[in-house]
């Protein structure tokens, strides 16, 4: 299976959980910027994909497994890090480090910014996320990012969510394959994990609280509902499985 790059922040743990409640079974999986893993599908060499954005022009499967928040990041010292409701018109005077045109992220970034997109200062375009983190930790500029992809650096207080008016933006995460393609029963199992866990281990594993990032949350409630969903029914699952383990 394939996953583009701001998954890898989470898929091991992923990877993990259904090991362990599917003994004896080898997974594989590899990162990949958008381009790579449309070829991957494209040339049939991927059973799963991991991505944000289905592709149109390949006849596929695809269902959203998880919520995925994107979000504007500066330095703790920005001078917008206090600013409340931050309007675009403000937000492109800033210098902007971006993920390179052909990724999921830049994808992402020209529909979170619709036709402002040509009005963004673009100082460097950065195919590494940690290298485009480490440039806004130095206070070279603001950054596009995916929430799970700055989770740590949240925590550490390294980095500032900003409060920009639109934002975050509520995108989600889908698993996808080839609309014809019979899957192989791990892979199916994988896939079934995924719809009916995966929402919640992202979750457990890479908490995002809107509450400690903006007064004002600007996704749906019911988006914020999916990102703090409870985690009973992962457990639930997890003693099923473990439970046919055992009868079996």
């Amino acid at each position: 299976m394939g996953v583009i790059s701001a998954g890898d922040y989470f898929f091991p743990h992923l990877l993990v959980e259904f090991a362990s409640c599917h003994r004896n079974v080898t997974l594989n999986f590899t990162v990949h910027n958008r381009a790579g893993l449309l070829t991957h599908i494209a040339d049939n060499l991927t059973d799963l994909a991991i991505m944000v954005r289905p592709p149109n022009h390949l006849d596929t499967r695809h269902q959203p497994f998880a919520p995925h928040p994107y979000v504007i990041v500066a330095a703790p010292g920005h001078s917008l890090v206090a600013a409340k409701n931050i309007i675009l018109t403000t937000l492109m005077r800033e210098q902007f480090m971006v993920r390179e045109k052909g990724s999921d992220t830049w994808h992402s970034m020209v529909e979170g910014f619709g036709g402002h997109l040509g009005d963004i200062r673009i100082a460097m375009e950065i195919p590494s996320t940690e290298t485009i983190k480490q440039a806004v930790i130095a206070g070279m500029g603001v950054s596009f990012l995916s929430a799970y992809t700055i989770s740590r650096e949240l925590k550490a207080g390294s980095l500032r969510v900003l409060d920009v008016r639109r934002f975050p933006l509520a995108l989600h995460w889908y698993v996808v394959h080839c609309r014809i393609k019979r899957l192989p029963p791990v892979a199916q199992a994988f896939k079934d994990f995924l719809l009916s866990d995966g929402g919640a281990l992202i979750s457990k594993v890479m908490p995002l609280d809107p509450s400690i990032w903006w007064s004002r949350p600007a996704c749906p409630t019911a988006f914020w509902h999916g990102i703090s969903s409870t985690r009973s029914g992962v457990q639930l699952q997890r003693a099923k499985r473990q439970g046919a383990g055992t009868q079996s």
